[in-house]
């Protein structure tokens, strides 16, 4: 998952280098990601202690993550660019809490 990151966001302009159609195929893609990364980091996330920090970040970034899930993929190839880099960087987010709660 985090490596599908890196075609979005190793690139400074997304809509420069992918077409569209092409940037709402990766958003869907990144949009499906989060769904399933959701409830796993939630899930690890819930067996820290309340008021341990890496909780708290896991929220905030499940939090953003479902904020992110509303975006519409919009009308302009640079809007689309937009979008799909930020549901990338909710992908790389997410995918960094989880590996950060893995049980060790």
């Amino acid at each position: 998952m985090r490596n599908s990151t890196l075609l979005v966001l190793a690139v400074d302009a997304p809509e420069k280098h992918f077409e569209g159609a092409e940037l709402d195929g990766l958003a869907a893609t990144f949009r499906e990601y989060i769904k399933a990364l959701i409830p796993a980091v939630r899930a690890r996330a819930c067996l820290l202690p309340e008021a341990a920090a890496n909780r708290a970040a896991a929220m905030a970034g499940i939090g953003e993550a479902e904020n992110r899930l509303r975006l519409g993929n919009g009308d302009t190839d640079a809007i689309r660019g937009s979008v799909a880099a930020r549901l990338a960087r909710s992908v790389k987010t997410l995918c960094g809490h989880y590996e950060r709660m893995a049980p060790r």
